[in-house]
């Protein structure tokens, strides 16, 4: 299979379309991005806080070539170790360069959420299977509708769509390449409500704020108003899992809005500089819950629960008139959400 993969992605382009971009957001502190449109496949963004005598890093990557280029661009930025990389969640698009981190500072620990030693090594690797073994079948759905120029949701492509699905091809490429052969590590420090980091003249609050995953972790700097949320918010178009924790998801949003953050990096997407996306996503996510959970004590199946869970408004906000934005909500978040809430509110 990995071989059968490796020659579907032979031709790719070598090099990113969507190239690094480090963005300063307060004295010492920058965002790690790459514009790009939102897609099928995804790699993070990374928080860099340079502190008085080491640095603190949110999230690795979807590669380890990846996270090499990040590694590559605070070196130009400090000489000073890398002494804690803070793990929002356990997905792979946000840990395959851990061990590209533990090369480059031999010393650096990882933090993560405890619930992350039981999933990461279960549900995570049937999820990287399930991802491997699809892999040959969703590139040639990709390249063919790059080459016959037809959009995935059906009609003529779009440029964003041309676009968003360069980039997909190319991520693609990446994983597929090493997540066959690379080494996963584990948390070495755990945080299971808060931690609080005191880096010289820098505060660091790490919280344990669930809704993407049971594992979700987000990064708070108080004095400097920059908040890292990891994937409880995605942007432009949320990101929701198989069993992700809706009921708890928008006060976990909620909490994160009320610590009035002026700056804030989503897991994927562009940086956000006030709260009203933040805010959308809680009345998404709690209007789904109030709707699922109405539906489940009136004894609905799954499928008419999916039918009738109205997030139309939502949809609307969020994708506008860009029909990529429009698949993708439908792909990323209204079936996975509906899902993930009618099973937490104990649907049969």
């Amino acid at each position: 299979m990995h071989a059968l993969v490796l020659a579907a992605v032979a031709t790719l382009a070598a090099q990113d379309p969507a190239p690094l971009e480090i963005v300063p957001l307060a004295d010492g502190v920058y965002a790690a991005v790459r514009p790009h449109e939102p897609g099928l496949m995804f790699d993070a963004n990374n928080l860099l806080v340079v502190n008085d005598e080491d640095v603190v890093v949110v999230d690795s990557n979807v590669s380890a070539a990846s996270t090499r280029e990040v590694i590559a661009a605070l070196r130009k930025i400090t000489t000073k170790p890398v002494r804690y990389v803070v793990h929002t969640h356990w997905h792979d698009d946000h840990n395959v360069g851990d061990a590209a981190w533990r090369e480059a500072y031999p010393g650096v620990e990882l933090v993560g959420h405890p619930a992350t030693l039981e999933d990461a090594p279960t549900e995570g690797k049937t999820n990287r299977d399930g991802l491997l073994a699809y892999a040959p079948d969703g590139i040639k759905m990709l390249r063919d509708a790059l080459a016959n120029g037809t959009s995935l949701a059906g009609g003529a492509i779009t440029d964003e769509e041309r676009r968003s699905i360069t980039r997909d091809l190319f991520l693609v490429e990446r994983y597929v390449a090493e997540v066959p052969t690379a080494r996963f590590l584990l948390p070495t420090v755990t945080v299971d409500s808060k931690l609080v980091l005191h880096r010289g003249a820098r505060t660091i609050e790490i919280l344990a704020v669930p809704g993407h995953t049971r594992a979700d972790l987000a990064v708070h700097l108080p004095k400097e108003g920059i908040l890292a949320t990891g994937d409880l918010l995605v942007a432009p178009v949320p990101l929701v899992g198989a069993k992700s924790r809706v009921k708890e998801w928008s006060r976990s949003l909620e909490t994160l809005a009320a610590l009035g953050p002026r700056t804030i990096l989503p897991g994927h997407g562009p940086i956000q500089r006030d709260t009203s996306y933040l805010k959308l996503n809680a009345e998404l996510y709690a209007s789904i819950w109030r709707q699922v959970e109405a539906a489940v004590a009136r004894g609905e199946t799954l499928e008419p629960v999916r039918k009738g869970v109205d997030l139309a408004s939502f949809k609307k906000s969020i994708a506008g008139d860009s029909k990529l934005r429009a698949v993708l909500f439908d792909q990323y978040v209204a079936g996975p959400a509906v899902a993930a809430a009618y099973a937490q509110a104990g649907g049969k």
